[in-house]
């Protein structure tokens, strides 16, 4: 089915299990769109969440404001051109543009657009993610990390059962560690 997230309520049904990984955060108002399919959940209903992390994220803000500030357009060739001079970039110190190197998205046309030439990308903080989680009545249940090594730095740093479900510890964890969440953030919830 096709449908506009924040038309979803017409549905008229609820669910027992929700997935919405890397749609949020490119609707214009996240927040809202999230509590409409918290709506559509059950009580006691499991959701799986995909959104970006500003922290991680910086290397493309960075490259965001180089893309604006030179003034490319989206075509293809603009995007061809972007991704040369970035690839000819010096590596220095005070930009972190060169890091967009390291996403595969980079190297493929229509991922490089999604990545860097979007019109709309909202990014999320750990914080925020706490507050909108308790306001929605929503209960933390963990990350879905791809790197078992994040998880065991962690839990090295933060040995206590119920720290791996502290989005304060985590918030910790990622500004030490900015590139934790270079993917996105991927996490469940259960409605309360």
């Amino acid at each position: 089915m096709h449908a506009d997230i924040l038309e979803l309520y017409k549905l008229n049904r609820q669910f027992d299990l929700i997935e919405s990984a890397g749609v949020l955060h490119h609707i214009a108002e996240p927040l809202a769109g999230w509590k409409v399919l918290v709506d559509l959940l059950r009580p006691r209903g499991l959701m799986k969440i995909g959104l970006y992390s500003e922290i991680a994220r910086q290397p493309i803000i960075d490259t965001r404001t180089f893309i604006a500030k030179n003034d490319y357009g989206s075509s293809q060739e603009a995007i061809r051109q972007c991704r040369v001079e970035i690839m000819e970039m010096p590596t220095n110190a005070y930009s972190k543009t060169p890091k967009v190197l390291n996403f595969n998205d980079f190297y493929s046309l229509s991922t490089c657009r999604d990545l860097l030439f979007h019109v709309q990308e909202y990014r999320f903080t750990l914080p925020e993610i706490e507050t909108a989680s308790k306001e929605l009545d929503l209960a933390f249940i963990g990350f879905e990390l791809q790197d078992l090594q994040v998880k065991n730095r962690f839990k090295e740093l933060n040995p206590r059962k119920e720290s791996l479900t502290s989005l304060s510890l985590w918030h910790q964890f990622e500004l030490d560690h900015p590139d934790t969440f270079i993917g996105m953030y991927q996490f469940w919830v259960q409605k309360i």
